[in-house]
């Protein structure tokens, strides 16, 4: 079990002004309140080719080895994607792929083991690319992360709602991004206390 108080942040976005990147911040800054280390990825700077057991096989990416290093010693996923013809984006299922295969000495899913996670969307149409949250709540559910996957999305997204910082400007989606947070980090401590209570015992 992860009991280092890092948090994993992911976004499943490569465009440089993505509404889902920038939501994610929102959740990076607030998250690191209650005294998180936070590593915020962006997959521009860790490239995978498309999985391929060849691969695997013959020479394993560097980038994978860092990549599950990060989620290996984090105790928290908080993950955004955009949708794509109802799907997540194709850069993150192919990374989420990648991390999700035992190498040797580790066990079965040990990068998404027991993660306390969010799942995030957002879209410019009103539905919030729920179809697309949808595929990554079963997504993380099979890859092994805590039962309990907490959900943000948000509708009709624009330039127009964050602030030159990418701060969200909303007032009813600050809250959510408090709230959501506040939920996130008490969830990780319970699991925390939990955890010495059983060491002790």
């Amino acid at each position: 079990m992860n009991i280092e108080k890092k948090i994993v942040f992911i976004s499943g976005s490569l465009r440089k002004n993505s509404f889902n990147t920038k939501i994610l911040k929102n959740f990076e800054n607030e998250i690191s309140k209650y005294g998180f280390d936070c590593t915020f990825i962006d997959l521009n700077k860790y490239p995978l080719p498309f999985f391929n057991e060849d691969i695997e096989t013959e020479n394993l990416p560097e980038n994978l080895l860092v990549l599950k290093k990060i989620f290996q010693n984090s105790c928290g996923l908080v993950v955004a994607s955009p949708e794509y013809n109802g799907e997540i984006s194709a850069v993150l299922k192919n990374t989420f792929d990648w991390l999700s295969r035992k190498l040797p000495g580790e066990v079965p899913k040990q990068s998404f083991l027991n993660l306390s996670s969010i799942a995030i969307t957002s879209s410019t149409g009103k539905n919030g690319a729920t179809r697309a949250l949808e595929r990554l709540k079963i997504l993380l559910s099979r890859l092994g992360v805590d039962d309990e996957i907490l959900t943000y999305n948000l509708g009709k997204a624009s330039m127009d709602l964050f602030d030159q910082q990418d701060n969200i400007l909303i007032n009813n989606e600050i809250n959510k991004i408090k709230s959501l947070s506040n939920y996130f980090a008490n969830l990780i401590h319970q699991e925390e206390d939990l955890y010495q209570h059983l060491k002790v015992s």
